[in-house]
């Protein structure tokens, strides 16, 4: 797919519905992170939700968010990872009726991104479908531009080498650790423009180039 085929296919429907022969630079980017019980949807939690939102190339801190689902039937041994006790839920978390209202008003017109998007888009699948809850079509995922990138020159993928951390340090990020959803949603963000300036190269290239870059 390219910026080519884009273009192609506005031309034949006449319209741009998701924007994508527009800069990259002119999008809204909402980037999320979950906490969960654990990697099964089909049987496992919603945890916690975290965001972070890009504006015209500007990580917004003031428009972020954590939240805690007060509705966990069962954290298991989940705490080890994410250090969210039941007490902590019940005196700080919302129903995910609420959680979903308050992230679907903030994802509003935005494109998602993710870094392994394939565990978390299952599990937010399915709360929002749970809850009829619309979530935005184009969704970017951070480790999926890297792995293209590597393969792409040729390199060697090892099992780790597409861990959040190992992507940030391939572009002099500074270390990064933590499994706080919002610290991780953050550590991705930065991840996202690293990335996105390196593929534009700092030209207003369209969002159809993030979308198949590598």
């Amino acid at each position: 797919m390219t910026y080519s085929w884009w273009q192609q296919v506005k031309s034949q429907l006449g319209f741009d519905p998701h924007g994508l022969s527009q800069p990259w630079t002119s999008h809204r980017y909402v980037v999320v992170d979950l906490e969960l019980t654990g990697l099964n949807p089909r049987e496992h939690e919603v945890v916690s939700l975290a965001w972070v939102v890009i504006e015209q190339q500007s990580i917004k801190l003031s428009q972020s968010g954590h939240l805690l689902h007060q509705g966990v039937s069962e954290l298991a041994q989940s705490p080890i990872y994410h250090g969210i006790t039941a007490e902590r839920l019940q005196l700080e978390g919302l129903p995910m009726a609420q959680i979903l209202e308050r992230f679907g008003g903030v994802c509003a017109d935005s494109i998602l991104v993710f870094h392994n998007s394939l565990l978390d888009t299952r599990f937010l699948q399915r709360v929002c479908k749970e809850h009829k809850v619309q979530l935005p079509r184009i969704a970017l995922d951070t480790l999926k531009i890297e792995q293209r990138r590597l393969a792409r020159q040729g390199s060697d993928i090892a099992f780790d080498a597409l861990s959040l951390e190992a992507c940030r340090s391939r572009y002099g990020l500074m270390s990064h650790t933590s499994h706080d959803a919002l610290s991780d949603a953050l550590a991705t963000a930065e991840l996202f423009l690293a990335q996105a300036n390196q593929i534009s190269k700092r030209e207003p290239v369209p969002l159809s180039a993030l979308i198949t870059a590598g």
